[in-house]
């Protein structure tokens, strides 16, 4: 082999090498993973021989910056774009968990089918990384309403208010026609103010799933007029303490805007804390003991009530019930105790007048305090197991006498050295 023939292999076998890591390496954007989605589309449905307004949305959902972000609309038959040059856009950079807007316009072909149409929209991350496409169905139709009522999100209410991780709820929501008058005239043409409601749907969180469709077809509303509609939410057992953000989306008439609104739900895994009030002590044959009960959480609970529960004792009442507590609510109860059981201070009776105890002279029994209350209709229980009851010593009868002339010896001892004292320091 000559010379040159090998170094000639040698060429082509780093050629090879590089033109491997060139089919290898796949291109990818710089920052995370991108969402596309259209937003909404005016008029809805869109309307057959005109124009439909389309605003796109595109989330970073990554970790890092979408360093160039380009997006290309590619319509379908019976779409056509208002011009060819608008179909590719690019707003640079989008960061982490933000998101940029892109709007189109697109013309309905004068002989298009009512019903529901795809269209086609790529994207990428970052310059010369590879495409993504995703599929989006538009509806077409002839359905709609050549008016201008404006809808307003008036009031939002959760019952309960505040959702404890694992509950279930409702949502209502409150929607208003703010217009004041039966129609209006615009560019001398005459509208009517009815408000159409096509869809509404509630968006859930990852803390909080919608177990509500949404709802179609809903008519209209006249100027002023007013529409509940409620949703039945479901918060998972894990979900954090604070506010989840629902989104609710409405498709309105063809010159209605389409919106959408935030709805926070707040979520607090606060409840009843039970507080001894009182040191938790008794006397060998029983006594009381008193606690202080407290709504911690930012609703209000029914139906609570407490039971405690030790080995050897008898609690009257058996279990106390409150009811109503309304947040920072303080409650003030109270039980009475019997000292019963093998394991506790026990008297048995004998011959004659004597009486003696058997049994620990003291003894302590863990204390087993059981919550119970209500959120809405959520039932909820807590357990406390941390106290402990003090059972104080008994004196054996018969031996009194012998306790008072020990204790008076003891005084006698403490006297003597104060006196003692007192003339050490006078010498």
């Amino acid at each position: 082999m000559t010379q040159s023939i090998a170094n000639l292999i040698r060429h082509l076998f780093v050629l090879a090498i590089l033109a491997s890591a060139i089919t290898i390496t796949p291109a990818s954007a710089a920052g995370g993973a991108l969402k596309v989605d259209i937003t909404r589309y005016e008029p809805y449905p869109a309307e057959i021989g005109k124009y439909v307004d389309l605003w796109v949305n595109v989330e970073n959902m990554g970790g890092g910056t979408a360093e160039d972000v380009t997006i290309e609309l590619m319509p379908k038959y019976p779409f056509t774009l208002d011009s060819s040059s608008n179909a590719r856009q690019n707003k640079g950079s989008i960061g982490a968990d933000s998101s940029a807007m892109y709007e189109y316009r697109l013309f309905v072909a004068d002989d298009a089918k009512p019903g529901t149409h795809e269209i086609t929209i790529r994207y990428q991350g970052d310059e010369g990384t590879t495409w993504s496409e995703r599929d989006f169905e538009i509806k077409v139709g002839t359905d709609t309403l050549d008016s201008r009522g404006t809808l307003k999100l008036e009031a939002i209410k959760t019952d309960p208010e505040v959702l404890i991780p694992g509950d279930e709820g409702t949502v209502t929501i409150t929607l208003t026609n703010t217009a004041s008058q039966y129609s209006v005239t615009i560019n001398g043409k005459d509208y009517d103010t009815n408000a159409q409601l096509n869809e509404i749907e509630l968006i859930g969180s990852d803390g909080i799933v919608v177990t509500t469709e949404s709802y179609r077809n809903m008519g209209v509303l006249g100027p002023d007029d007013s529409i509940e509609i409620s949703y039945n939410v479901r918060v998972s057992d894990d979900a954090a303490d604070g506010t989840e953000h629902l989104n609710l989306a409405l498709t309105g008439s063809s010159h209605t805007y389409n919106a959408k609104w935030n709805i926070p739900i707040r979520v607090e895994s606060a409840g009843i804390k039970i507080i001894p009030s009182k040191p938790l002590k008794l006397a060998c044959d029983g006594g009381k003991i008193e606690f202080d009960v407290a709504n911690t959480h930012s609703s209000m609970f029914t139906s609570v009530s407490i039971e405690p529960r030790a080995e050897g004792i008898t609690f009257t009442p058996t279990e106390y019930f409150i009811g109503t507590m309304e947040p920072d609510e303080l409650f003030t109860i109270e039980f009475d105790c019997e000292v019963t059981g093998n394991t506790e201070i026990t008297k048995l009776a004998d011959a004659g007048n004597k009486v003696e105890f058997t049994g620990n002279s003291s003894d302590d029994t863990e204390l087993h305090l059981y919550a119970e209350y209500r959120n809405g209709n959520n039932q909820h229980e807590r357990v406390i197991n941390n106290r402990v009851i003090e059972i104080e010593p008994a004196v054996p009868e018969g031996n009194s006498s012998t306790v008072m002339i020990g204790a008076a010896l003891l005084l006698v001892v403490v006297v003597g050295a104060g006196v003692y004292r007192r003339k050490r320091r006078k010498n």
